[in-house]
């Protein structure tokens, strides 16, 4: 289908493209900035652990374009990173005491 899309080069319409599964949702006009803070929010602290969001970011990525040993090393070398992290412990913490993490970022 990619290959279709972009050798015939044809519009579609937002709801099409949702559709399509090349974008994940389509905001409304009307609340559009506050509907983009919100899904924002949901990467960044309290919300989400922003350095694990980073990092499966640089990870997939930089993934993309290495070959399989080398993605695999980034890999670790990344989530060592991240299990040495204060959010880190914080996550383990929150989910032995059953509540919800309160991350920071660091």
């Amino acid at each position: 289908k990619a290959i279709e899309l972009m050798a015939l080069g044809n519009n579609f319409s937002m709801e099409e493209a949702l559709q399509l599964g090349i974008v994940n949702t389509v905001l409304d006009a009307d609340n559009w900035w506050e509907s983009v803070l919100e899904y924002a929010g949901r990467f960044v602290p309290p919300n989400a652990a922003s350095m694990a969001v980073g990092r499966i970011k640089r990870s997939v990525q930089s993934g993309a374009e290495m070959g399989l040993e080398a993605g695999l090393s980034l890999e670790r070398e990344l989530q060592q990173q991240l299990f040495q992290s204060d959010d880190a412990r914080e996550g383990i913490r929150a989910f032995n005491e059953k509540r919800r993490a309160e991350f920071c970022g660091h």
